[in-house]
C-alpha cells in the first residue's frame, strides 16, 4: 500500500478552542520538525511537546504535537497530531505548510481505510467508526461502540469457523467415501448453531433502524383539536403554526426527539376532516394517511370541548392495528358529558385528558413513547448491524438454509454442498473485508469523513 503522507483536520471546522490537524505516513515526524519548534533532538512517542509553528521567520500559531509510532497508532503507521487554535485561515495555513513538505489531503476515511489494510481492524470494526460518528442516539452510540470492540466481528468469525469445519467433513466424506468409520454427525449441528445466530442477528435488525432513524410517531386527529400544540410541547418549541383557524396545518412537519438514549421521529399531520376543500388541503390529508399506515404508534386526538364528529370514528377505525393513545384534549374547557361520550365510544381505550396549550397531563403522552421500548426487549441485543452487513447476512442465511435442505434430501456429502458451503465462507469475507471487492471498500470509506 501507498505509504504517502496524508493531512487533514480531525475535528469539526470553525471557531472553536482547539483544533486537531492529523498526518499519517514514513514522513509524519519529519513534517512536524519542519513546521514546529522548538523541538528536541529525540521525540518520545505518545508525549506532547509544545512548540510554535512557523513558515520560514514568521510564527503562526503555538501548538502542541503528538508523534506516534507504527504499529502503536490509529492507522498502523507513523502518525503525528497538532493541536492548535481553531480558526479557519490558520488551520488552512498550516494544511498548506503540511502539504508544501510532502504531505497530500487525506480522501475521506483514508485514515481508517490504512488502519483496516494495516490490520488494525476488520471491515466491521471500520464501519462501526463511521456509524459510531453518525450515531443519532446515546444507545445507538453505544451499541455501534461494541461492534467497534469486535463484538459483531467475533460473531462473524465463528460463523466462518462452523463453516470451515462443516466444509472440512464434507470434504474428508467425499474424499473418503468408502470408508464407513466416517460418519456425518457434527456438521448438521454447526450448520443449525450457525442459522440461528444469523437469525438472532437479523432479528435485532429492525432495532438498528430504529437507532438510526426513530421510531415513528404520528399525532393524529381531525382539524383543530390540538395536534400542533402537542407537536410543540414534546419538542418544547415552536416548530408548528397554531391557530383558531381550522386546517392550519396542510401539510405535516416531522422533528426529531430522544427519550431515554432513543430517537423518536415526531410527525405533526394535517388534520383530516370529511369533504375537504381545495386541492392542496386534499393533498395533505392523502399524506397523512400515509403517514399513519408507516408508523409504529400513533397518538390519537379528539377535542374534549366539542362532541365527536363521524371524522373522529373514521380516523380511529384507520388505526386498529397500530399501537396508540387516545388523547382527549383542552382539559381546560373540558364538558363533563362530552368526554363520557368519548369514553362510551371508545370502550377499549383508556381516555386520557391533557391540555397541549398550558402543559396539563403531558407525560401521559412521554410515558407512552417511552414504554413502546420496553416493548422491544429482544431487540435491545449485542449487536446492531447496516444496510450492507444485513445483506450479506441474509444471503449467508439462505445459503445455509439451502445447505441444510441437501442434506434432508440426502445429498450431505457431494461436491454442490462443498461449492454452496465455500461461496458462505466467501460471503463472510466480503463482511469482514478479507476478500472484499476494491468498488465495494471505496464505497463503504468513501462514506466517511475526511479526516477519519
Amino acid at each position: 500500500m501507498d505509504d504517502d503522507a496524508i493531512v487533514a483536520l480531525a475535528t469539526p471546522p470553525g471557531r472553536a478552542g482547539i483544533a486537531v490537524i492529523r498526518i499519517s505516513g514514513s514522513q509524519s515526524e519529519s513534517i512536524v520538525r519542519k513546521i514546529i519548534g522548538p523541538l528536541p533532538a529525540e521525540l518520545e512517542a505518545r508525549r506532547s511537546y509544545h512548540g510554535f509553528i512557523h513558515h520560514e521567520t514568521r510564527r503562526i500559531d503555538e501548538c502542541l504535537a503528538v508523534i506516534f509510532k507504527a504499529p502503536r497508532s490509529y492507522s498502523g503507521e507513523d502518525m503525528a497530531e497538532i493541536s492548535l487554535h481553531s480558526n479557519l485561515f490558520v488551520v488552512e495555513e498550516v494544511i498548506g505548510l503540511i502539504c508544501a513538505c510532502g504531505a497530500r489531503p487525506a480522501l475521506p476515511g483514508e485514515f481508517t481505510f490504512r488502519a483496516f489494510k494495516n490490520g488494525k481492524l476488520d471491515l466491521l470494526q471500520a464501519e462501526a467508526v463511521n456509524d459510531l460518528i453518525q450515531a443519532n442516539s446515546r444507545a445507538g452510540a453505544l451499541m455501534q461502540f461494541n461492534n467497534l470492540e469486535g463484538r459483531l466481528s467475533k460473531t462473524v468469525v465463528a460463523l466462518r469457523a462452523a463453516l470451515v469445519q462443516a466444509a472440512i467433513q464434507i470434504e474428508t466424506r467425499i474424499e473418503f467415501a468408502e470408508d464407513q468409520h466416517i460418519e456425518a454427525t457434527e456438521t448438521a449441528g454447526d450448520l443449525a448453531a450457525a442459522a440461528g445466530a444469523l437469525e438472532k442477528i437479523l432479528g435485532q435488525s429492525r432495532f438498528n433502524e430504529i437507532l438510526n432513524q426513530g421510531l415513528h410517531v404520528v399525532i393524529a386527529g381531525r382539524v383543530n383539536v390540538g395536534k400542533s400544540s402537542l407537536f410543540n410541547a414534546l419538542l418544547l418549541k415552536e416548530r408548528s403554526i397554531i391557530s383558531a383557524l381550522p386546517g392550519t396545518t396542510r401539510d405535516y412537519i416531522q422533528e426529531n426527539l430522544v427519550l431515554d438514549g432513543f430517537p423518536f421521529h415526531v410527525t405533526d399531520m394535517a388534520g383530516i376532516r370529511a369533504g375537504s376543500g381545495d386541492d392542496i388541503e386534499k393533498q395533505g390529508m392523502e399524506l397523512s394517511l400515509a403517514k399513519i399506515a408507516q408508523a409504529d404508534a400513533v397518538l390519537f386526538m379528539v377535542d374534549a370541548s366539542l362532541p365527536l364528529a363521524e371524522t373522529d370514528m373514521q380516523i380511529y377505525k384507520l388505526l386498529a392495528a397500530k399501537k396508540r393513545l387516545l388523547l382527549a384534549n383542552k382539559s381546560d374547557k373540558a364538558l363533563a358529558d362530552i368526554v363520557k361520550s368519548v369514553k362510551d365510544a371508545f370502550p377499549e381505550e383508556t381516555v386520557h385528558l391533557i391540555s397541549a396549550k398550558n402543559g396539563d397531563n403531558l407525560d401521559v403522552a412521554v410515558n407512552f413513547m417511552k414504554s413502546l421500548l420496553r416493548q422491544m426487549p429482544e431487540a435491545c441485543g449485542q449487536t446492531v448491524v447496516n444496510f450492507r452487513q444485513k445483506i450479506l447476512l441474509e444471503k449467508l442465511l439462505e445459503k445455509i438454509k439451502r445447505i441444510e435442505q441437501m442434506q434432508i434430501e440426502g445429498l450431505e456429502a457431494t461436491e454442490v454442498v462443498a461449492e454452496e458451503i465455500r461461496q458462505g465462507v466467501s460471503l463472510i469475507g466480503e463482511l469482514t473485508g478479507t476478500i472484499a471487492p476494491g468498488d465495494i471498500l471505496q464505497g463503504v470509506f468513501a462514506k466517511f469523513c475526511i479526516g477519519k
